[in-house]
């Protein structure tokens, strides 16, 4: 439980650091190492998530925000399960961007403006070795420059989600988890990491839906035997 604590007290005081020092992110452990649900001879990864606040995410056009950077979740019946497109919408006005302004965003064959998934990690991957942080290891969706570190660079989503609400749904009414932690799952955020379906048309510019809080929330309901045991089955 001390890890837990130490690991979120970590998070909070990075996240207002940054804000003292003009960055624009906030910034999330997640993963074993912060649940508390790993051993020594595991060896696990420590698992950062940082958040750019510039960027709004839109579920729909009455998401609009103006003066951010606006980017709407679309898919289509062949987009693969929670994987998201995100096309770009106009700062100053509730409008589709019709032209290619930017190297991360590319030409969907329907005409759509999108921001791409693997053009955002390039980025990332550019500023990092272009502030000599260190050596860059690209591993799904991470870019990090720490040996054992994965680091994810996501945007928020704050509205509610087709797919977290039928997981919601499916287990309403059950012993477990409880109804508080369905209420808490309803309202948490979600984010978007930059990786997509490895079978799909569209796997370099897809976003993955990834419920990071709500998992968090899962795991740090369990009680002391049932941490324990999920550790013996990951040592098994």
């Amino acid at each position: 439980m001390e890890r837990r604590d130490t690991y979120l007290r970590i998070e909070r005081m990075v996240t207002i650091a940054g804000q003292l020092m003009g960055t624009n992110a906030e910034y999330f452990h997640f993963g074993s190492q912060s649940e508390g649900t790993t051993t020594p001879g595991l060896n696990s990864d420590i698992d950062l998530l940082l958040s750019d606040t510039r960027v709004h995410i839109m579920t729909d056009w009455r998401d609009w925000e103006a003066g951010m950077v606006n980017l709407l979740m679309i898919r289509d019946d062949i987009t693969p399960p929670q994987q998201y497109l995100l096309q770009v919408i106009k700062k100053y006005t509730p409008e589709a961007v019709t032209s290619i302004y930017d190297e991360r965003c590319v030409r969907k064959d329907s005409g759509q403006t999108l921001f791409s998934s693997e053009r955002w990690k390039q980025t990332v991957e550019q500023n990092t070795a272009e502030a000599h942080l260190g050596e860059v290891t690209k591993n799904g969706p991470s870019v990090s420059y720490i040996p054992n570190w994965d680091i994810v660079e996501a945007f928020h989503v704050c509205k509610p989600i087709p797919e977290i609400q039928h997981w919601i749904d499916r287990y309403r009414g059950r012993h477990w988890p409880p109804a508080k932690l369905l209420e808490a799952a309803r309202r948490s955020p979600s984010f978007l990491v930059p990786a997509g379906h490895p079978d799909s048309d569209y796997k370099r510019e897809e976003w993955r839906l990834s419920p990071n809080l709500i998992e968090r929330m899962l795991m740090f309901s369990f009680n002391m035997t049932q941490i324990k045991c999920y550790i013996s089955l990951k040592i098994i």
